[in-house]
Order: C-alpha cells, then structure tokens, then sequence
C-alpha cells in the first residue's frame, strides 16, 4: 500500500521543467510554497543552469553568445552572477569600480531577459567571510540599486551573501543580514525569489532556523556542495530540504578548492535526489547552478583554457560535457557513471 502511496504521489507532483523557447514567459513570476519552487501557475518547477566564474575575473566568458549557447544548447534556464564585491587582486571588484560591475550586470539581465531564463545576482563574498565585515557595507546600496532598476522583472532573483564563513558566523549573525537587506528588496520588488547564505560556507543546512527572520515569503536558503569534498553531507541534505526550502545555488565535481579529481558517482547521487526526492510523503525537487562556466585551467570549469578569448562557448572539458547532459536531460550520459 506504501509502495502505491508513494508512486502516486511521484505522479501527482509531476515536477515541471520548461525548456520552451522563453522559460519566464511560460512560468512567470516564481513562488516558494512549503519546501519547494512553483511557477505562477502552481506548479513545481526544477531551475537547472550554470554559475558564471565572475564577473571580474574573467568577463570574456560573460558574453550574449555564450548565454545564449547555455541556453539554446545546453537548454539552461537559469544563470547565476557573481559579483565580487571585495576581491582587491582586481580593481574590477565592486567596491572600487561599481559603475564597471553595475554596467555588466545590466547586460547579464537583458540577455537573461531576452532569452527568457531566469537569473541570480549573487553578492558574492570570497574573502571577508561575515556580512558585519566593513568590505560589505555598499550590500545595503547595492541591492536599493537593483531592486530598483529590476523591479517587477520575472526573471531576477537576488541571492544576499555567499559562503559565510565557517563557524565564526552564526545564524543570528546572518538573520541580523538579512532582516536588514530584505525591506530594502522587498520594499522595490515585493514578489521576488530572495536565496540566504547559511553557516559554514553554505553547508549548515540544520543551523537554519526561520523563525530568526522577520520575512519567509519566497525566501530560500542556499546550499554548495563539491562532490570530491562533500560526499558527507549527503544525509543532512536530504533530511533538511523537506525541511526548509532549498536553492542550491553553487555545486561542483570536483573538490572544494576547484581542482582535484571528479566525483562524478557523488554529483550523480545529488543530483538525482534533486531531480525528485521524496521523504515521509513529502515530495521536493531542488534547483542547482553548476559552478562554473569559466575557462580558468581548474578542474571545476566547464571550458577549456582559452575557450571564451577564441569565442568557443561550447569548448567542454570532460566535466563539462557531464554537465551539459545533465542541464538539458537531467540524467547522467550513458558512458559517465550514474
């Protein structure tokens, strides 16, 4: 009778995954309901695609052509930005050149806009690891900037920090963050997807504890796993997200550190949970944005060296051929691992 139950239950949730010429167009303004990603019509809805490397560091990868590849190729849709606000190895980090980054940015969301996918503009920290820290005082600016300039935009959704740092940053310290940042988004942009960083670099899903924030509505919590480092992480994982409403926003095969070798057994068992999971009678899938669509000569790229300077935006190395298959059939291929 269990076995019937939960079969049926397979069935009614039938999750929905477009790749119509204009995703945003057919599922509109999306919306958090229990633990899972509808579209505006009510249904569940699988947001699968790539994070850009960034765009200070390799802004040839960030192109209308390599977009629209990820998309009318590899059937992605949605993209995630990471805009780096205090990494000073680049003066074309946000703080010291916010007109460069807002420009780009501006770019990011009309190709987004114009293919009909979905798109994330991630506060992206790597360097200073708590919200509190003074490198990140322009957030507030920030996000009055963007909340205001994509207001009502289908298609953009805000992610507020990436990785807090280890244990030295708490939950209080991130729901402190986020009580702060999400009037000002809220207040230009009252419909839209917000994702919330967690503790210890985006793994702590059981640190999370929602009734520390003062607003939940179409809130999501971010979730980053590197297969060759992270295997462990799995049963939380699975536990938590029919617990809170997940958004894994970064993910790679590889190890932490961006190099070392693939996992590809490990990226397999996440995401096929994602695809579908299913605990207690409750069903969730879990969107994802693999990290990343760059050239950079590590083992998490999905390009190969020099792919984007020679205009070669489908250039895959073995990973990103996985990845690809992945995107657009949401299986592994038949000659990688399952």
């Amino acid at each position: 009778m269990r076995k019937i139950l939960t079969l049926s239950l397979c069935i009614a949730f039938s999750i929905y995954v477009s790749f119509s010429q204009n995703p945003v167009s057919e599922n509109g303004q999306l919306q958090v309901i229990g633990h899972q990603l509808y579209n505006e019509q009510g249904k569940p809805l699988q947001l699968r695609g790539m994070s850009l490397f960034g765009l200070m560091h390799m802004p040839e990868c960030v192109t209308w052509q390599s977009f629209k590849l990820m998309k009318n190729e590899w059937k992605a849709n949605v993209i995630r930005v990471p805009v780096y606000m205090a990494n000073y190895s680049n003066p074309n980090n946000y703080n010291q050149n916010p007109d460069w980054n807002n420009a780009l940015i501006d770019s990011t969301i009309k190709w987004s806009e114009r293919l009909g996918i979905y798109c994330i503009i991630d506060w992206h920290n790597d360097r200073y690891g708590s919200p509190n820290d003074l490198n990140h005082k322009k957030a507030d600016s920030f996000f009055k900037l963007m909340s205001t300039k994509y207001a009502g935009k289908k298609n953009v959704i805000y992610e507020l920090f990436n990785e807090p740092y280890g244990e030295i940053v708490t939950w209080d310290t991130i729901a402190n963050y986020a009580n702060r940042i999400m009037p000002i988004i809220r207040k230009n942009d009252p419909k839209a997807i917000i994702l919330i960083g967690i503790p210890q670099w985006d793994q702590k899903l059981e640190k999370v504890d929602t009734g520390k924030l003062n607003d939940t509505k179409n809130v999501m919590y971010t979730f980053h796993f590197y297969a060759t480092s992270h295997k462990s992480l799995y049963p939380m994982f699975i536990s938590q997200i029919h617990r809170i409403p997940v958004f894994v926003s970064e993910w790679g095969t590889c190890e932490s550190s961006g190099m070392g070798n693939l996992d590809l057994e490990t990226s397999s068992k996440f995401l096929n949970t994602m695809k579908q999971h299913i605990l207690d009678m409750d069903t969730v899938t879990i969107s994802w944005c693999n990290f990343s669509y760059g050239d950079k000569k590590e083992s998490t790229s999905v390009l190969k060296p020099r792919s984007c300077a020679d205009g070669l935006w489908d250039n895959t190395t073995p990973g990103g051929d996985f990845i690809k298959y992945w995107i657009k059939y949401n299986t592994a291929p038949e000659n990688k691992i399952k």
